[in-house]
């Protein structure tokens, strides 16, 4: 297909030289959604939260392949002391330990993406109809988005850039959704004291996958 454009194009060209080209101004800027995202107010409470999690999966983990490599090294120190018994039973407890710990792993990777998701996808939602609405007020006809590995941006200039501008925005916009909430009804204060019921543990709710870049809006291709 590509051999059949080329000498196709030429013709076109050669056969109109007259027609007019119109030309279109175009305007270009980058933005690294992520970074935008999670450096806003909001985004850096979530990461605070976020960052909470992370390490008691972490701390509980490394408890557990502490145990797992003791249990190894009990079986290569002592194997010659211990009976066939003694060895088989701890080669069980090592072969336990391993699949547990294994899953505890996935299921880790798997509640902290969903945690993510639960707690970055408003602020990205908000950031891609904020980014929507900058580019048709400043007449953008492309955004590219850096933070997407597949982005392939090597270099562009600073001036062009939106991520600070977004993240202002998207604070300024938190600021007035915050504002706009009604104030809560005063607490009734009973005659008599209520008896007081014991706190409730609520475990988190499952839920980023990395924040979704804006969809392209009207006068973007």
């Amino acid at each position: 297909m590509t051999h059949l454009k080329w000498p196709l194009l030429l013709t076109v060209i050669l056969l109109f030289p007259l027609i007019p080209v119109r030309s279109q101004t175009s305007r270009i800027a980058v933005v690294d959604f992520e970074k935008a995202v999670v450096e806003s107010a909001e985004g850096k409470k979530s990461s605070e939260k976020f960052n909470v999690a992370l390490q008691s999966k972490q701390a509980d983990a490394e408890k557990r392949q502490k145990e797992l490599e003791d249990g190894q090294k009990k079986l290569q120190t002592q194997e010659r002391t211990l009976s066939e018994t003694a060895k088989a039973n701890l080669q069980r407890d090592i072969d336990r330990r391993t699949t547990e710990l294994r899953r505890l792993n996935e299921d880790a990777q798997k509640e902290l993406q969903s945690l993510r998701d639960e707690l970055l996808r408003p602020i990205a939602e908000r950031a891609s109809a904020i980014l929507n609405a900058l580019a048709a007020e400043q007449g953008y006809t492309l955004i590219i988005d850096v933070s997407n590995p597949q982005s392939n941006v090597v270099w562009f200039n600073p001036k062009n850039d939106l991520t600070e501008e977004l993240t202002r925005r998207i604070d300024a916009a938190t600021k007035t959704t915050e504002a706009a909430k009604p104030a809560a009804p005063p607490a009734v204060r009973p005659a008599a004291p209520a008896p007081v019921a014991p706190p409730r543990t609520v475990a988190p709710a499952p839920g980023v996958p990395r924040p979704t870049p804006p969809a392209p809006g009207p006068g973007r291709p």
